[in-house]
């Protein structure tokens, strides 16, 4: 899966983007170029699917892919080769359909994936009787969430273990075998200790990368069909996390410039209060008209301008800002292009990974 994942990325990247790149969209940095780009090559589904990745593996792995010649490197920017779009479609009949929403979901999937495993072990132990056990999760809003959450269920222990049993086997028979045996490996139980990530990687003969990405996949697709459907999935529904009214911002210090400018303020206020530089200032601009449906643009930018900018965009089909800004013959500034490829984006951001 970490193969096909990458050959995906370095496909839709089309050599407009170095390595860092594809490391800022994986790892989920939070900056609004990440968050642009992400929608910009339709790659939004895989946005901090793999926070834990570390940059010197992933390196040498995409080595491997310029050394076995499905890649090649130029300036740090991959392009796929001819032989890597054979392997990208051989792999995308194994791998497809992915479900991965790591755009919308990933302040989330955390708390969703550490609220369920530490739940199943704590109703399992209490079923068993056993009253004392080590937590796989120690993050105290965790441990209080289960707490709480057990002692509005004890009463009906049994029938409650049962939903939750049949939700999760539901869910694992229509996924592919071997990520639903992984998940289920992974599973801490009363007398049962979930394998580790490379315990998992050796019993199936996979990398530590494909397992991380299997579970991570299976908890995207329990998160979005439990919220989507609450009242099929009502015991998973449990663990899915109330989504805040900031748009989906991606940054906390977006957030805080949206809040400035919802109370009317304009930039230069805003620079001044906030204490930033103005391009900061027009960076969270940027990630507002990425992810919010109705964006004022009228604020920024008139409808004449805006037109303009999209026309030599349609013209170009590129995403390389100084070949847009040289286009326009320097009559718009980055930020005005910028913010008009951010509400282009949004408005074609209906892909599915």
């Amino acid at each position: 899966m970490f193969e096909y994942i990458l050959l995906r990325c370095i496909n839709n990247l089309k050599g407009e983007r170095s390595l860092a790149g594809i490391y800022n969209l994986l790892a989920g940095k939070r900056s609004s170029q990440t968050l642009q780009d992400a929608h910009a090559y339709q790659l939004t589904g895989f946005f901090a699917i793999y926070k834990t990745l570390d940059r010197t593996e992933l390196i040498s792995f995409v080595e491997g892919l310029r050394q076995s010649h499905k890649i090649t490197i130029k300036n740090d920017r991959p392009e796929i080769t001819s032989y890597g779009h054979e392997e990208l479609k051989r792999l995308e009949q194994k791998w497809e359909p992915l479900y991965f929403a790591g755009i919308h979901i990933q302040e989330h999937i955390s708390v969703f994936e550490e609220r369920l495993f530490l739940y199943i072990q704590t109703i399992t132990n209490m079923k068993a009787g056993h009253q004392s056990f080590l937590p796989v999760s120690e993050r105290p809003d965790i441990l209080n969430w289960v707490k709480s959450n057990y002692k509005r269920n004890k009463t009906n222990l049994e029938s409650h273990t049962i939903d939750m049993y049949k939700e999760l086997h539901t869910l694992l028979n229509a996924a592919p075998q071997e990520e639903a045996e992984v998940f289920s490996y992974r599973i801490t139980g009363a007398g049962r200790i979930g394998l580790s990530k490379q315990q998992l990687a050796d019993k199936f003969d996979l990398s530590v990368h494909d397992v991380h990405l299997l579970l991570q996949h299976s908890l995207h697709r329990f998160y979005q069909m439990a919220e989507a459907k609450p009242e099929q999935w009502p015991t998973l529904a449990l663990f899915v996390k109330t989504v805040d009214d900031t748009g989906g911002l991606i940054t906390n210090s977006a957030q805080k410039t949206y809040k400035l400018i919802k109370q009317g303020l304009d930039l230069e206020s805003i620079v001044r209060i906030r204490g930033l530089k103005m391009s900061t200032i027009h960076d969270h601009v940027v990630e507002m008209a990425l992810v919010m449906p109705d964006f004022p643009m009228y604020y920024f930018i008139s409808d004449k301008e805006v037109t303009e900018i999209n026309n030599t965009l349609q013209t170009l089909n590129t995403n390389k800002l100084r070949e847009i800004y040289d286009a326009l013959q320097g009559n718009f500034d980055y930020f005005q292009i910028r913010l008009v490829q951010a509400n282009r984006q949004h408005s074609q951001s209906g892909e599915t990974l």
